[in-house]
């Protein structure tokens, strides 16, 4: 099997959109959003994610193809959505499908974001990631990411938290 990581074209929105919604289906405690959310969204938005993960010079989207077949994605924006002002990028939306998982694809997406960063001259990356997904929190540590003490509660799960995680981009 043949694996390629790349960015994603303006011109597969479908496909990013059919993703994102199985990301969301399969994890739906791991992502700041939710499956009904995004679903209403309307084809403009997925439209626009695919052009700006495209071509933007403030965010990348990343994906995992495998013999034609997506089985992962991630994406890297370089001010925080929660915090603009913040000059840090941020790793978000990453998610790897379930029969791919554990074949390095988690690490290639997040070395592929890491040096998308780097080229942009940033110094850190950061991530949040819910507290209960012990297998992200040990890929992202096994990718050099260390847990901050910043904290929240999940939007649509408040009982559940996000942690940030950092790196230093070398």
């Amino acid at each position: 099997m043949s694996l390629t990581i790349r960015r994603i074209r303006a011109d597969e929105w479908q496909r990013l959109r059919a993703l994102r919604l199985h990301a969301l289906a399969d994890a739906p405690t791991a992502f700041g959003s939710t499956l009904a959310r995004e679903e209403a969204f309307a084809e403009t938005v997925w439209r626009e994610r695919a052009a700006g993960g495209a071509a933007g010079d403030d965010r990348v989207t990343v994906i995992a193809e495998q013999d034609g077949r997506w089985v992962g994605l991630a994406t890297c924006l370089l001010s925080s959505p929660d915090e603009p002002e913040a000059a840090v990028p941020t790793l978000v939306g990453m998610f790897v499908e379930g029969s791919a998982r554990r074949q390095g694809i988690g690490k290639a997406l997040v070395d592929t974001i890491v040096g998308w960063a780097r080229n942009r001259g940033a110094a850190r990356l950061a991530l949040c990631v819910t507290s209960s997904n012990r297998a992200a929190v040990a890929l992202y540590s096994r990718c050099g990411f260390r847990l901050t003490s910043k904290t929240k509660a999940l939007a649509h799960t408040p009982a559940l938290w996000e942690c940030e995680m950092m790196r230093e981009v070398e």
